[in-house]
């Protein structure tokens, strides 16, 4: 038997699991993973996995924000206040909002991932809103 096809066939092996340890090692830092904690205004603190956009996060625990685009940051209706947690606001949240309001922490949720403990303010009438499931006949 050929050493050489010995040779590279144990070469082989050994790139593909280091490209195996190097994919692991960065997923392990860069996506976010476990559980989360929310505050909502200060009253309220719910527990979430880390992943996802704010609007559905907080939809899935019962608090449902407007959002007339579902989700596609162009109706500027999921505004909430991000005190702490929410990071950088993204180039499509710019337009919807002046200096003032980004330096406030005014931000589309629909757009804020859900990585770290976030404490947020909404706006007090959220908490009685219901969801409806209904179909349109015409």
């Amino acid at each position: 038997m050929d050493m050489t096809i010995i040779y590279g066939t144990g070469m082989f092996t050994a790139i593909i699991l280091a490209l195996v340890l190097v994919i692991l090692s960065a997923r392990s830092r860069l996506v976010a993973s476990g559980n989360i904690s929310i505050e909502i205004n200060g009253e309220r603190t719910i527990e979430v996995p880390a992943g996802g956009k704010l609007l559905q996060t907080l939809a899935d625990a019962d608090l449902f924000l407007a959002s007339a685009c579902g989700g596609g940051g162009t109706c500027a209706q999921c505004k909430c206040v991000v005190e702490t947690g929410g990071g950088a606001m993204l180039p499509t949240e710019e337009s919807h909002f002046t200096r003032r309001e980004a330096t406030e922490g005014w931000r589309l949720s629909c757009q804020t991932p859900v990585k770290q403990d976030l404490k947020i303010q909404v706006p007090e009438e959220v908490f009685g809103v219901k969801q409806w499931q209904c179909t349109v006949e015409s």
